[in-house]
């Protein structure tokens, strides 16, 4: 299930890639990090992973949602929806938040570059 999970999650950010969903400025590219030499570089580096991080956990909270939504009619009287798919939410939420933490680090480690 948790291979499942993971393929269903990267599913997601390749759909949002190849539709245009994602901004462009919001991904950090290899020319960047290879071009950056200066403090400033780093910093605009930083900031892109921040931003990230800020969109990763809204998506973290879109799926918290979602999850507390199947639970609920799971357990109605139709019972219309599998616990199953809550369950595929909190995943979802919980590695949606781990990437935020891991965007996060990365900038921290940027913002000391100089």
């Amino acid at each position: 299930m948790n291979r499942t999970t993971r393929m269903l999650g990267a599913a997601a950010v390749a759909m949002l890639l190849s539709t245009g969903a994602y901004a462009a400025d919001a991904v950090v590219t290899p020319a960047q990090i290879e071009a950056a030499k200066t403090p400033a570089d780093h910093e605009a580096i930083a900031a892109t992973y921040e931003k990230e991080a800020v969109r990763l956990e809204e998506m973290a909270k879109e799926h918290d949602a979602m999850a507390k939504t199947y639970r609920a009619a799971a357990a109605g009287k139709k019972g219309m929806y599998k616990a199953s798919m809550s369950t595929h939410c909190q995943n979802l939420a919980k590695q949606y938040r781990e990437a935020a933490e891991s965007n996060r680090a990365m900038a921290a480690e940027h913002r000391t570059m100089k």
